[in-house]
């Protein structure tokens, strides 16, 4: 959800006496059923205390990030910027290692072992080497709007994005190319192998 359209469904909401907070969350379906998402929070301190029950069951941690609940949803659309900008670093180091003769299996499980462990970095390493794109957790469809967003947000704050300007066009040509439902990481294959 763009930060704009948070901002108008506050005030549709102020408007009819309803309060609104904004919740997105960080974590895909088996997080999801664990009862383990990162709940990105913001609205006011009061509805925010209410509805924490039900973010305590969903979720293993709530980030209460501001009084305006546009905040939480900055803070998810930035989120998936960062995940776009490794994908493409992913794929762009796994080109060229590949083209070393590294096998690109134990490449990403390097990565992944030493300088950047974590869930971003060894789930989509592992998709990009193994050019494993279906089923699609996050579409290519879905990454390209939610870069939209950052460069809209970024737009309004005069903040220049110069990396999101580079994939805007990666984005563009993997849908040109028919990768529009696979798995955002399937923009790695933009990249020479």
């Amino acid at each position: 959800m763009s930060t704009g359209l948070a901002r108008r469904a506050g005030a549709a909401h102020a408007e009819h006496g309803v309060g609104y907070v904004a919740a997105p969350v960080f974590g895909r379906v088996p997080v999801a059923e664990a009862g383990a998402l990162n709940l990105l929070a913001a609205g006011e301190h009061a509805l925010l205390d209410r509805v924490q029950p039900l973010f305590d069951v969903i979720g293993s941690r709530t980030w209460r990030l501001g009084d305006r609940p546009e905040q939480a949803n900055i803070v998810k659309i930035l989120g998936n910027y960062l995940i776009a900008c490794a994908i493409q670093s992913l794929g762009e180091a796994i080109s060229v290692a590949e083209g070393a003769g590294v096998d690109s299996g134990q490449f990403v499980e390097l990565l992944t072992a030493t300088l950047f462990p974590g869930a971003v970095y060894t789930g989509y390493g592992s998709m990009i080497a193994e050019r494993r794109y279906q089923p699609a957790g996050f579409t290519t469809a879905l990454g390209r709007k939610d870069l939209h967003l950052a460069l809209d947000a970024a737009t309004e704050q005069g903040v220049p994005l110069p990396v999101g300007q580079l994939l805007r066009a990666v984005f563009d040509e993997a849908i040109a190319n028919g990768r529009i439902a696979d798995d955002w990481a399937v923009i790695a294959e933009q990249q020479p192998r």
